[in-house]
């Protein structure tokens, strides 16, 4: 598996970001190939959105934004905004709320201050679904190939252990997930809740050239990758919080650890 990084320049609110993805491809001499996956930061597609906030501008605070501000130590206007983006509030620890936002969890509802400026902060993209499918559409038919696809990327933590990984938020063109339910083992025995999370092993292999400083690398093509392509995917990347692991165990702490006091 081969991959690469593509340099963009400053990405801007109303900036065409496809025809700037496409012109900075060809810039540098390239082009993307039948079986390629192209990797984008989902920082660039929500900056040129316009999703992008002044928290100067943020005036009406609610009480509870208010108060998890006071009780997390984070900017009342900050938390606000966490709170309009967010599905569910699960809770928080310094500087940080865990949020439910579309199907999956991440800190400050995917808002984030690197790179956006003073007292600017940028949302998450909107129709992060339709937008990976329009990307996929028009860039196969730019570089003329069936087989493509496309993964926007974000990063998370996972219980219990330092530093981030990627995470593909959306996705267009493949498999997302390998379910090997049913397969045998080495000893022929049947796995059993085996599902492999390709979209994300990928996006945190790209995360080693989607650098989030200031080197404007915010797209990575993948190359030799073995994944399955299909226009209409089974499986997607999100599971009910029932089925979850973390989720269960957690829930069930925090209720039993209520009921003591």
């Amino acid at each position: 598996m081969y991959l690469f990084s593509i340099k963009l320049p400053i990405i801007k609110k109303d900036d065409p970001l496809l025809e700037t993805i496409v012109k900075n491809i060809k810039q540098v001499k390239e082009t993307l190939k039948e079986g390629d996956i192209i990797v984008i930061s989902e920082k660039i597609i929500a900056t040129s959105q316009g999703r992008v906030k002044n928290l100067s501008e943020v005036k009406k605070i609610s009480k509870k934004a208010k108060n998890l501000a006071i009780k997390y130590d984070m900017d009342e206007r900050f938390v606000e905004l966490i709170l309009q983006e967010a599905i569910m509030i699960l809770g928080g620890m310094k500087h940080v709320i865990l949020a439910k936002v579309n199907d999956f969890l991440i800190a400050n509802a995917g808002i984030d201050q690197s790179n956006a400026g003073p007292n600017m902060v940028v949302l998450l993209p909107e129709n992060l679904n339709q937008v990976a499918w329009d990307y996929w559409k028009e860039l196969r038919k730019e570089f003329k190939i069936n087989n493509l696809g496309v993964i926007i990327a974000d990063s998370r933590v996972q219980p219990l252990r330092k530093g981030t990984i990627g995470i593909a938020i959306a996705t267009a063109g493949f498999e997302p997930i390998e379910d090997l339910r049913g397969h045998p083992d080495l000893f022929n025995r049947p796995l059993e809740i085996t599902m492999r999370a390709i979209a994300d092993d990928l996006t945190s292999a790209a995360q080693f050239l989607l650098n989030e400083g200031a080197q404007q690398t915010p797209i990575v093509i993948m190359r030799g990758c073995n994944i399955e392509f299909t226009e209409n995917p089974k499986l997607t990347t999100e599971m009910p919080a029932e089925e979850c692991l973390y989720m269960n165990i957690f829930s069930k702490y925090l209720l039993k650890k209520r009921n003591n006091f």
